[in-house]
């Protein structure tokens, strides 16, 4: 049988490489009778590509086992996938590797790993499973709150006309902020919709404090979606989030503004 090593130098008292894509030689060799061929490792200007000629080398040559120092996992596959075995963890030389194949002398650790990986990963298929079904069941569970949320949310914008919104800010800085936050808080859409309501309210008079705490709230905070976050991850996260959320939104608006007019 052919078994194949990483060598330093094209001879049997050369020293076992410890990768197999960059070792200078690779030695094929015949444990039947301990005839060997030597050829020319894949050139150093390969780079990552070294290990797959390497793996071409030892495919070409009708080896059966490969004895090295460490291998990738990536190439490991692929050589086994082809029938090779693997043992890794060899040193000394060429001759000694060799020899101590001949008598058994190794544990062939990367079987036993193979193994053991099929083993785990047919374990956790079951958890997988269970794991995709309870997913299926929560999203389902949900589809009547998440109903009525979007039904709740049309009903909201279709009655409050957009002059009711305007006529509310007095243009005081912490009050504007404090009626945009609200404002944003019970409204709910995309941010592009934000981004329309908010030019159309600076074009009107409205504060710039007004309309960045609108915006920031309109995507952070969700009174009308409160329902379906409760559902999703349970009361007591769903209020402290949107309160946390309510007192950052007026916080960073201001600090926005300010900055803002500072930088200019």
């Amino acid at each position: 049988m052919k078994i194949a090593l990483p060598a330093g130098t094209p001879d049997m008292t050369a020293r076992v490489e410890n990768k197999l894509g960059t070792a200078p030689y690779l030695l094929v060799i015949d444990t039947d009778d301990m005839t060997f061929e030597a050829i020319e490792g894949p050139p150093l200007t390969a780079g990552p590509g070294s290990g797959i000629q390497a793996v071409t080398l030892v495919l070409g040559m009708g080896a059966k086992t490969l004895l090295v120092g460490t291998i990738s996992p990536g190439i490991a596959r692929t050589l086994r996938k082809s029938g090779i075995e693997i043992i890794t963890g060899v040193d000394g030389t060429v001759k000694d590797a060799v020899e101590r194949y001949r008598r058994g002398d190794f544990s062939r650790p990367d079987t036993a790993g193979q193994k053991a990986e099929a083993e785990t990963v047919s374990s956790r298929m079951p958890l997988l499973q269970d794991a995709f079904k309870r997913t299926i069941r929560q999203f389902a569970g949900m589809l009547p709150t998440l109903s009525g949320v979007i039904l709740l949310v049309g009903l909201f914008q279709g009655f409050v006309p957009g002059n009711l919104l305007l006529s509310l800010f007095p243009g005081n800085a912490i009050q504007d902020t404090l009626l945009g936050t609200v404002a944003g808080s019970m409204l709910a859409g995309s941010p592009i919709n934000s981004y329309v309501l908010g030019q159309t309210l600076l074009e009107i008079g409205v504060s710039l404090f007004g309309v960045t705490a609108l915006m920031l709230s309109w995507v952070n905070i969700g009174l009308v979606q409160l329902p379906a976050e409760i559902a999703a991850l349970g009361s007591r996260f769903a209020v402290r989030r949107n309160l946390a959320a309510f007192i950052m939104v007026m916080f960073v608006s201001m600090l926005i503004v300010f900055l803002t007019r500072f930088s200019l």
